[in-house]
């Protein structure tokens, strides 16, 4: 081999996405392939310290940062450029500006030439890019093979419009009955289907990455969906390939700006967690791109002390600038809290406003439970820890997830919400915290599924396990569709 092979990777804008393409790119660096990781300034910029001489990923291959500017779009305030620093209501302003990207985009893999292009779910513009360089294309789904083989199934809408009933339904074939939307939910998801920016809906935007791809990739392993990666290939006609879950360590600091808590606020933390019981301490976060509104701090936050467990809380605020971030944070924090809440908790409890150190509070013996949106990075983590999970889906893959993580891996339980399935409530927030961390129904099983569940991880998926040969798959695969 004359020359490494050589990959452009092309994350969407968006903490949950560019976290891991850039674990993806770190494995195959560690394999000899140089990687060309494509964002725009800011995010680059937030990168780059992670690629000092101390944190740069050991490896035979090498990673480039290289930077698009974000072309301005009207509304879309200057600078931000990342989901976390987004207002969810100009999402679509954020997606209108990354397709302004495509001539730059394409100027740039002309000029670079690579042997791959590898790309994210609202940017299929990228494939097109490629098609036209003679370029192969593979999409990356960084979302689970169980939600996104339901949710974007090639089956649905072709012989009639989709309904919410067509979407609170399983696809034809689809291997659970037990996952499935509840009526509020497929309301709410249609309408974001329906959502259009310029002529074309969201759902054939995604679609459309099917579509001009040689390859479609999974942040996910047979061990723990082969059903739905093999349902997933059927239906879309496309190899599949699971890159495992990719829980390295490529990004140890903070992306949520540079003046966010130093070591010295996540020593406390953890300070804090090493004087607690073992397997005591409640956990929990809604990631990095859904804001709690004062109502659902306030029933979370009631809830939590209402349960009588110790319990670290992180919440985050959208916010467009690094400037004073921590402070910003907190401030708007400190501000949404019931009255009286800080004495009442005392030690108890902690709340943190902006980042935590999440990997070392979930692998900390301290550590009982994860309260979680669902996210699937953040399933993954927690069940890698062999953590019981409390289910509090909020938007986008969420809900499948909790149906999956409730009734398939039976690892966690979900919160019961209002009929809108939107509203929090501090008993049921309660009840369901006793029941995981303290009863021994339901919550005994749990925790029992849990642990086997952390046994699973380490015993065939991480270390040298599938997670490896996932990634010799796909360098097998590279080699086999363009020989270097």
């Amino acid at each position: 081999m004359d020359k490494p092979p050589h990959i452009v990777m092309f994350p969407w804008l968006a903490h949950g996405h560019i976290s891991p393409y850039l674990e993806l790119s770190t494995k195959l660096a560690d394999n000899g392939i140089h990687i060309s990781f494509v964002s725009t300034q800011h995010n680059i910029a937030k990168l780059k310290p992670l690629f000092s001489d101390q944190n740069s990923p050991p490896g035979k291959g090498k990673i480039n940062l290289i930077d698009l500017p974000l072309p301005t779009v009207e509304g879309l305030v200057p600078g931000i450029e990342n989901t976390t620093d987004l207002p969810t209501d100009q999402m679509g302003l954020l997606i209108k500006a990354t397709d302004n990207m495509q001539e730059p985009f394409q100027t740039l893999i002309q000029k670079l030439s690579p042997d791959f292009i590898i790309y994210d779910v609202l940017q299929s513009w990228a494939a097109r890019a490629a098609a036209m360089l003679g370029i192969p294309a593979i999409y990356f789904i960084t979302y689970g093979a169980a939600y996104y083989a339901y949710d974007y199934s090639p089956s649905r809408g072709q012989t009639h419009e989709i309904t919410p009933e067509d979407l609170a339904r399983p696809p034809p074939d689809y291997p659970s009955s037990a996952i499935s939307w509840r009526l509020p939910e497929a309301r709410a998801r249609l309408g974001l289907y329906n959502y259009k920016i310029g002529d074309i809906t969201m759902r054939d935007r995604i679609m459309d990455c099917y579509k001009g791809c040689s390859a479609i990739a999974i942040k996910s392993c047979e061990e723990l969906e082969a059903k739905y990666i093999q349902y997933l290939q059927k239906t879309t006609g496309k190899t599949v390939l699971p890159v495992g879950p990719l829980l390295g360590n490529s990004l140890q600091r903070p992306f949520f700006g540079k003046n966010v808590p130093d070591m010295d606020d996540s020593s406390i933390c953890l300070r804090w967690l090493d004087r607690q019981e073992a397997s005591s301490v409640v956990y929990v976060s809604f990631g990095s791109e859904y804001f709690l509104s004062r109502e659902q701090i306030e029933e979370l936050t009631l809830g939590l002390e209402a349960s009588q467990q110790p319990f670290i809380c992180v919440l985050r605020f959208p916010c467009n600038s690094d400037k004073d971030f921590h402070e910003n944070q907190q401030s708007r924090l400190s501000a949404l809290l019931p009255d009286g809440f800080g004495a009442r908790i005392g030690n108890r409890g902690i709340v943190m406003g902006g980042w935590a150190p999440q990997r070392e509070i979930l692998a900390h013996p301290s550590t009982g439970s994860f309260v979680t949106h669902c996210g699937w990075s953040s399933i993954l983590e927690g069940m890698s820890n062999g953590l019981p999970l409390i289910a509090l889906p909020m938007q986008l893959d969420q809900a499948l997830n909790a149906r999956l993580i409730v009734k398939e891996f039976k690892v966690g339980v979900e919160v019961e919400k209002g009929k809108d399935d939107r509203g929090l409530s501090r008993e049921e927030i309660c009840k369901t915290v006793r029941n995981v961390m303290v009863d021994g129904g339901i919550g005994g099983q749990v925790r029992s599924k849990a642990r086997e569940m952390a046994d699973l991880f380490r015993s065939r998926i991480v270390n040298d396990g599938s997670q490896n040969r996932c990634i010799q798959q796909f360098i097998r695969f590279l080699s086999e569709v363009k020989p270097i």
